[in-house]
This record gives structure tokens, C-alpha cells and sequence, in this order.
């Protein structure tokens, strides 16, 4: 019978090197063989199966090109058209106030007005510092610090040509601070209004 010794198990070990005390000893030969045989056959299923899955893959076609994902935050604006210290100032704000400072800019151009931008996004602490400074002129509580204000130099402007971009920034939904009552009357500033 293959695999089977006739030699007594005392004498001889088997090939692990035990000596076997219950009868002829099983030579580790054909075990090893047939595992072998067992893993060859996996490898070359295996690699038949990969190689299967490859031709599918290289072999399929795309009907189109996917569009470039473009996340819905991300405006891609030019903000220093503006100038660059405009530019930064405008990139601090809020999408929705980046888009209505950039139609009131636009508008300021068609008008023939020079227009700096004085202040836009501050911290609250930034914000503190301007009241201790000015308590006349700021707030307590501002849109500032929250990216939905900014302020406004027209150079060499008279106060109707403020009047013009006011009317102007109210055609668009913000609120001018022309029209501002306390503590008084803010020219200057343009914002999104308290929502």
C-alpha cells in the first residue's frame, strides 16, 4: 500500500522524526504532494480568475467623460479684478455677500466711481478694539463678524454719488447704512441685513 512503511514503528520515525507506537508509520510524502498539487491548481485557478476579471475591465467602454466635480462652495471668482487689497477683503465674506460686494463694484465701475474697500469680515475682537476706539460709529453687535458688511471709500465721492450706490445696493437686496437712524447715518456701509 503506498505511503505505508513495513518497518516497525519503533525503529524508524516517521517523516516528522516521531516514532509512531501504534502501527506502520505514514510517510509524509504523498500528504505533501497531494497539498501541493491542491495548492498549484488554487494558484492557477486563481490567476485564470484575476486574469478573466482584467479582460472584462480593460475591455469595457465608457460612454462618456464624467464631468469634473466641482463643490458647491467653492466660488471661482477672480477677486483681485478688483484690486488686490479688495480682493482679499471680498474673499473673507460670506458667498452670498462676495457676489452682491462684486455687482455693487461693478456697478460703482460703470459709473465712472474709484471705489477702496475700508473694511469687510472682522473678528470680535477686532470688533471690540473699533467700539472702545469709535463707540460712536460701532456697533455692538455687527454683520462685520459675520462676513455680511463691508465699508466703503469712494474716492473723491460727494455724498449723492453714496446716494447712487446706496439706491443701487437696495435694488440688489442690501441694506445701505445711508439710511441708518442710530446712532446715526452710515454712508459707508453696505450689508445683508439681520436674517
Amino acid at each position: 500500500m503506498p505511503g505505508i512503511s513495513n518497518m516497525s514503528s519503533m525503529t524508524m520515525p516517521d517523516s516528522l522524526g516521531i516514532y509512531n507506537s501504534f502501527g506502520p508509520m505514514m510517510t509524509m510524502d504523498p500528504i505533501d504532494s497531494f497539498c501541493s498539487s491542491i495548492m498549484q491548481d488554487f494558484t492557477q485557478r486563481q490567476n485564470e480568475f484575476f486574469k478573466a476579471i482584467l479582460e472584462v475591465l480593460n475591455s469595457a467602454t465608457v460612454d462618456h467623460t464624467p464631468e469634473p466635480f466641482v463643490a458647491q462652495n467653492i466660488r471661482p471668482y477672480d477677486y483681485n479684478k478688483y484690486g488686490k487689497k479688495n480682493g482679499e477683503l471680498i474673499s473673507q465674506l460670506t458667498p452670498t455677500m462676495q457676489e452682491k460686494t462684486m455687482q455693487l463694484l461693478e456697478y460703482a465701475k460703470s459709473q465712472n466711481l474709484n471705489i477702496k474697500i475700508t473694511s469687510g469680515y472682522r473678528t470680535p475682537a477686532e470688533q471690540a478694539e473699533l467700539r472702545r476706539k469709535r463707540p460712536d460709529v460701532a456697533a455692538t453687535k455687527s454683520l462685520h463678524c459675520e462676513g455680511k458688511a463691508v465699508d466703503l471709500k469712494i474716492i473723491n465721492g460727494t455724498y449723492n454719488d453714496y446716494k447712487k450706490l446706496g439706491d443701487y445696493a437696495k435694488s440688489i437686496g442690501m441694506r445701505w447704512g445711508g439710511d441708518f437712524k442710530n446712532p446715526k447715518p452710515e454712508e459707508w456701509h453696505f450689508d445683508l441685513g439681520w436674517s
